[in-house]
């Protein structure tokens, strides 16, 4: 059983490296807010152990203190494409975050909004891995990117109202990592580059009070 789940595990990622997302070329044009852009993050876990990914991140309750909006930047050792996911509570649905910046050709960049149901809240039911959101629901805050690295700064609201969101919800949810070394393999279409590590860890982004 144990090989099984990851099987489908190796299965998903494959999968999400060999189909490209389709809206490569768009990027999403919300204004990025000064405020956030200079907010301090409280918190912070590093997402490998390893510390190839580091996550830091805040809950800004100003504006609507009943569905605050949850700011997070991710410090990937990598200057290819990362993405983040939050997963259901019953583990059946996985809520991606998708994003790369490319130096030499800023149209292969993007931040994409993606979703996929779960087997064991672990890969995606579908060997297509996941397919993209109606709407993104990712803001964009900013960018900064290294010679071996890549900082992402970006904000979500806690609850989309969405059904193929996940509610970030108080407490310790389990949270999906993985980053290539690159972006878009060279001749081969619109394919992503092979994952070079992945993982998951429990955090709580939100306190249970």
């Amino acid at each position: 059983m144990a090989s099984i789940k990851l099987l489908l595990i190796l299965a998903s990622f494959i999968a999400i490296c060999a189909a490209f997302p389709p809206r490569i070329h768009q990027t999403n044009n919300r204004k990025s807010s000064r405020g956030l852009e200079t907010l301090i993050l409280n918190n912070t876990v590093e997402l490998d152990p390893e510390g190839t990914f580091r996550l830091d991140w805040d809950v800004v309750y100003d504006q609507d203190p009943a569905n605050p909006l949850v700011v997070l930047e991710a410090r990937v050792a990598t200057t290819g494409w990362f993405s983040l996911r939050f997963t259901s509570a019953d583990l059946t649905l996985g809520d991606y975050f998708y994003g790369a910046y490319d130096v030499n050709r800023p149209a292969n960049s993007f931040f994409l909004d993606k979703h996929c149901d779960l087997v064991d809240g672990l890969g995606c039911e579908t060997a297509d891995g996941p397919t993209d959101d109606l709407r993104n629901d990712f803001q964009l805050v900013s960018l900064v990117n290294g010679l071996d690295y890549t900082v992402m700064r970006i904000a979500r609201v806690v609850d989309t109202g969405r059904i193929q969101d996940v509610v970030i919800t108080p407490g310790p949810m389990m949270i999906g990592w993985a980053w290539s070394l690159g972006i878009q393999q060279s001749g081969i279409g619109n394919q992503l580059t092979p994952i070079e590590k992945f993982g998951f860890q429990n955090v709580a982004l939100i306190p249970v009070k």
